[in-house]
């Protein structure tokens, strides 16, 4: 992976507890995670954002009670299971 050096000012407090904790020999290494966990997060909560009003009960009827939820968390998994039953016996 390509690397890229940059100057960046932090608080003097937050430095020292990074180095407490990743040690100053590991600074990059922890704010390149905690950059990457923090992008992570962004990138979901706008993908959550912009699918939020995509379900709506109106459409999915079937599924408005626990006994229907149920009932398709059990088709769901007989369908896993047999796909999986299939792909064992044409591997043995």
């Amino acid at each position: 992976m390509r690397m890229s050096r940059i100057n960046v000012m932090l608080p003097a407090g937050l430095v020292g507890e990074i180095d407490r904790v990743a040690g100053s020999r590991r600074r990059s290494a922890f704010l390149a995670e905690a950059a990457r966990e923090k992008l992570g997060i962004l990138r979901f909560n706008r993908a959550a954002a912009r699918a939020f009003g995509a379900w709506t009960d109106a459409a999915h009827p079937d599924l408005m009670t626990d006994a229907n939820l149920a009932r398709y968390r059990q088709r769901l998994r007989g369908d896993t299971d047999r796909r999986l039953r299939t792909r064992i016996r044409h591997h043995r």
